[in-house]
């Protein structure tokens, strides 16, 4: 088959070279169209329901919305978890599917339950299905001020006309408002004016209800609006339309009394307001309102980004008065300035690495098919992503620059050898055809190379099998790795063939290299002096360097195994910091805070902007109360971006009560999907009963605590807040004719208000809504003094026919699989954590639980234990395949065993220079151990191979001869691969931990330092190592690479003619 492609090659090489041309103008053109991310998609298939509820307690929501939510939802089906979160006012329902799963059918999965879902309480809006968010969700914020409109007229500018307008630009998947202020038409009752004039609550509430064209509530007229009509004429129908007169406070004031010679006016203040803020918004160091962008899994952040800005700059003439700031939060900052970095470290890599080969070869033809190759390999693999939709992003490039050495040594070794074959026929002056010699160049290394191929591939197949998050993160790494191999094994077989016998068929061959002429001489007398002098030195100094490299694969053991990887800390200009309060904190306390806290914050040399939004939107991604906040900093690009940092830290320490977290966004987002829990240690006990959970979780955490190497150990109960309770007295009530459901309602109409209509004005529609005057529910004491209408037509005070008391609640309500739950962490000292996780075990199994209560063990190590037994076992499986490609290779067990052994000696400088540069925890760390044990394995295999083709197919004979020959041959393209690929990866290494570099700079340097002792290995270790123990172990060239050479040496024919 290679055969086949080499000839074909070099018979149409006119259209192979335009083809491959052609190739890379549309790789290039594409890929500028291509879509942009920082992240890859690393979200499972998930939906999440969300239900309004705004009154509510926690525990209320539970009861009224979740639990029967829940029940629904919980039967659908490819359905793997069901999670839940009640806050005041809100259920939250999140489903996560099957890997695998269609993610528009697990919406319509979804919606099927839904619809058929039980009737939810008349306080609760219907549930709403959010839109799928990509994994980043958030791509930009933007802040909306004004001096001149009133933060109502603000909000009736957003909702109504800029929120529509962003929804449809494409790739905008939500938008969540922070700080909207409905505008609402509120009937403020007077109970004092009511009890004067002899009205009721009802008769309010049934007045303003049907005095609008329609209410929602069923036992008011205005339930059914009735339709206009029409009246035919003799020659014309003409339909019939009322004009509502009511379009203002005033207007709706002067409506009369149900039962009643009185206005509206007259027993209540009608004003405009808006309902019971939720969450809030601080732009300008002033309240205002924050638009939350998101966008839709897979689509470019450059290009909705682009969208949402030119649909702001279209919308801004009709915005006189409104301040649009975009600057809050930006991801397409981060990308714009990751691009402009990456062009930078290019343009430098391009110009060492046409300077190194320059150096080396001192020949420009050959220099440019080495050359050459590089961008094409990587434009073509970067086009096959493209094609396949995938998103250009960090890992991918990150995959790219792993393949970078293979690339490069694909590149050099295929025009290596065949200009030394071209110049060995010239000397001999051979009757061979040009075309002929470089078919027998390209096809020699081929099999050798096919087989190093396989076994890099073969490393990375774990990442395919990881399986969940982790692995959807690194999957673009290695998908990204794997093409550019396979593009560049392509173009070593198409493209370098065809430039070759273009360019070298006439090029002056009989030209040396003065520089590779003086390594190779310099390289036979340090390599004969070390292998005749002291060959026993030699043979020992190799062992001790063997034994290093298998003394550091513990170390890269425990980073696969026992921690996780660290999360890159992406330089970004815009941080977020997550700041909570005590819970229950008063929205406008909440609102001074953040303030203050902005303005030290502005105040800090480097720090741009501050914009803050807290408590939570309608369909926001913050399920939280208004006690919790995120404050975003811009950061001055020219600033000092570790002292501004560190200053914002310190900052926020520096208030107590206060729990702060300083980081990037991006680097957020990340966390969880790479350092999993926090605590290695987690038993989570269910149950229906909060206070019975709690009492469980004292019990657990006192048995847990005598088991030695457990420290920290703590319960993770509920979060309480104080709440204003309400209990009626049954025989009080009783006494003045009321139940319990006529306290309620009639107490929350004067608490929380009722919506009883709606307005429709220029395409608008307002609520309106029967609310009580803010002094009568601003104290425990005013709602004690609430009057409540009796069936006589009398008033009761509430504090008359119910407890009024203040108690504790919580603030959220988890559950997991339908049930809620209380967490027992603790982390581990001394121990192994596996021996304390099977304590756990044990002293769980020996506990009793009451009914309906059950512990489920956790945690970091539980986590992943499953996960670790199944990646030691895919482990070894891919152990076990390198070393039987290696003796497929080689022909020989004892060249494969060797081999094998000896391998982990080249990664010793890649893992000493990860440890200088913070540790093997790293993700570029990892990625660069990748590159450099690819470069070694086709190092190693293809100086063995060229070993025994000396001896197999030359009659060479086997001693220091044929070694020294065999590497001296070998020296050029190793030492060319070696250096061009440091200089292309120096760029990385020297621009330093910048924007966009954050993954490939640790590599880089993982790299360099891997390839100073690759290149050792490859130069010195092998060949020693061949020499004492090749004869002996010697079997033969493998039987694939030898059935390849032995068609390449059989066929007389070819492609006739140079």
């Amino acid at each position: 088959m290679m055969r086949w492609i080499v000839e074909s090659s070099l018979k149409a090489r006119l259209p192979v070279v335009a083809i491959a041309v052609g190739v890379m103008v549309l790789g290039v053109v594409q890929l500028s169209k291509a879509s942009v991310d920082a992240l890859p998609e690393f979200e499972g298939p998930r939906v999440e329901v969300q239900t309004e509820a705004l009154g509510l307690s926690a525990a209320e929501v539970e009861s009224l919305v979740t639990l029967g939510l829940e029940e629904t939802l919980s039967s659908t089906a490819e359905l793997e978890t069901i999670r839940s979160e009640s806050v005041a006012g809100l259920s939250s329902i999140e489903l996560i599917f099957e890997p695998g799963t269609d993610p528009t059918l697990a919406r319509q999965l979804v919606q099927e339950r839904l619809s058929s879902a039980f009737t939810l309480p008349k306080v609760s809006k219907p549930p709403v299905m959010l839109q799928p968010l990509s994994t980043t969700s958030r791509f930009m914020i933007i802040g909306l001020s004004s001096e001149e409109l009133s933060l109502i007229e603000m909000s009736v500018v957003s909702r109504w006309t800029i929120l529509p307008r962003l929804l449809g630009v494409s790739g905008v998947a939500n938008v969540a408002i922070w700080g909207q202020r409905d505008r609402q038409l509120q009937v403020h009752i007077d109970p004092e004016l009511m009890q004067a004039h002899g009205v009721s609550q009802e008769q309010i509430i049934e007045t303003t209800g049907d005095a609008l064209w329609f209410s929602s509530l069923g036992f008011l007229n205005a339930s059914v609006p009735g339709s206009g009509g029409w009246i035919d004429t003799p020659n014309q129908r003409l339909g019939i339309r009322h004009d509502l007169p009511i379009s203002s406070p005033d207007d709706l004031a002067e409506v009369s009394v149900a039962g009643a010679p009185l206005r509206l006016g007259d027993v209540a203040e009608v004003v405009e307001g808006h309902p019971p803020l939720i969450g809030d918004a601080i732009v300008n160091d002033e309240p205002g309102l924050m638009l939350v962008v998101e966008k839709f899994p897979g689509t470019s952040t450059l290009e909705v980004t682009r969208g949402v800005e030119a649909a702001l700059d279209e919308l801004r003439p009709g915005l006189p008065g409104i301040e649009i700031d975009t600057t809050i939060f930006r991801t397409a900052t981060f990308i714009e300035t990751a691009i402009d970095n990456w062009t930078v470290a290019l343009i430098i890599a391009s110009i060492l690495v046409v300077l190194v080969l320059l150096a080396f070869r001192f020949e420009w033809r050959i220099t440019l098919i080495s050359f050459l190759a590089i961008p094409m390999s990587l434009i073509a693999a970067s086009l096959v992503l493209y094609l396949l939709g995938a998103t250009i992003n960090l890992m991918v490039l990150a995959g790219l620059t792993i393949a970078l050495g293979a690339v490069v040594d694909d590149a050099v070794i295929s025009v290596e050898n065949i200009v030394r074959r071209l110049r060995q026929h010239h000397s001999d002056s051979s009757e061979k055809s040009t075309a002929a010699i470089i078919l027998e160049g390209s096809l020699e290394i081929r099999g050798a190379l096919a087989f190093a191929t396989l076994i890099v591939v073969l490393a990375v197949v774990p990442v395919f099998l990881l399986g969940g998050r982790t692995g959807a993160f690194l999957e673009p790494l290695v998908i990204s790795y794997a093409l550019a191999l396979a593009a560049s094994m392509l173009v070593a077989l198409t493209v370098t063939p065809a430039l070759s016998l273009i360019l070298l068929s006439k090029g002056p061959l009989e030209r040396r290299d003065p520089l590779i002429r003086w390594l190779q001489r310099s390289y036979e007398r340090a390599f004969s002096a070390i292998i005749h002098r002291r060959p026993r030195v030699a043979l020992m100094a190799t062992g001790v360097i063997v034994l290093a490299g298998l003394a550091v694969l513990p170390s890269i053991g425990r980073s696969l195994f026992d921690n996780r990887v660290t999360v890159p800390s992406f330089q970004e200009t815009d941080l977020l910091i997550e700041v909570e309060a005590w819970p229950g904190t008063s929205h406008p306390e909440m609102v001074r805070i953040v303030t203050r806290v902005g303005e030290e914050l502005q105040s800090i040399p480097g720090v741009d902007n501050v914009a803050a939004h807290l408590g939570r939107a309608v369909t926001g991604d913050q399920v939280v109360g208004t006690n919790s906040s995120q404050l975003w900093v811009s950061v001055d690009p020219n600033a000092d971006y570790g002292k501004t940092v560190a200053a914002i830290d310190q900052t926020i320490d520096g208030y107590p009560g206060l729990d702060g977290n300083v980081e990037p966004y991006l680097k957020g987002r990340l966390r969880d999907v790479l350092t999993g829990a926090g605590d290695p240690i987690v038993v989570r006990i269910y149950g229906p009963v909060l206070e019975v959970l709690q009492s469980q979780a004292e019990k657990v955490k006192e048995n847990l605590s005598e088991i030695d190497g457990i420290v920290d150990l703590r319960v993770q109960g509920q979060d309480m807040e104080p709440h204003v309770e309400i209990e009626v007295d049954l025989a009080r009530a009783r006494y003045f004719g009321l139940t319990p459901g006529d306290v309620r309602r009639s107490a929350a109409t004067t608490i929380a208000g009722i919506q009883v209509g709606s307005l429709f004005e220029e395409q608008k529609v307002f609520e309106v809504a029967v609310w009580s005057t803010p002094e009568t529910r601003q104290s425990l004491t005013s709602l004690r003094e609430l009057q409540i209408d009796t069936p006589d037509g009398g008033r009761v005070r509430l504090g008359d026919v119910a407890a009024v008391r203040v108690v504790s609640i919580p603030t959220v309500i988890r559950h997991e699989a339908n049930q809620p739950y209380v967490d027992v962490l603790a982390d581990v000292r001394g121990r192994d954590v596996g021996s304390v996780t099977a304590e756990v075990e044990d002293a769980l199994g020996e506990m009793e639980f009451p009914l309906e209560y059950n512990p489920a063990l956790l945690g970091e190590f539980a986590e992943f234990q499953s996960d670790q037994r199944r990646g030691l076992g895919i482990t070894i499986a891919v152990v076990i395949g390198i070393f039987l490609l290696l003796q497929a290779s080689f022909g020989s067990w004892r060249l494969a065993s060797l081999t094998f052994l000896a391998l982990p000696a080249a990664l010793v400088g890649g893992v000493l220079a990860a440890f200088a540069g913070g540790g093997l925890t790293s993700l570029g760390s990892m990625a660069g151990l990748l590159a450099v044990f690819g470069i070694a394995v086709r190092n190693g295999v293809l100086l063995i191979n060229h070993y025994l083709h000396l001896e197999e197919q030359e009659g060479a004979i086997f001693g220091p001869e044929l070694v020294l020959r065999g590497t001296r041959e070998r020296l050029a393209p190793i030492l060319i691969s070696a250096t061009t690929t440091a200089l292309a990866v120096l760029p990385l290494v020297v621009l330093g931990d910048i924007a966009g570099l954050e993954i490939v700079h640790p590599m880089s340097v993982v790299i360099l330092g891997g390839l100073f002792t690759s290149t050792l290995f490859a130069l010195f270790v092998i060949p020693v190592l061949y020499l004492q123990f090749g004869r002996r172990g010697g079997g033969g060239i493998g039987p694939m690479v030898r059935r390849i050479r032995d068609r390449i040496s059989a066929s007389p024919r070819l492609l006739g003619g140079s």
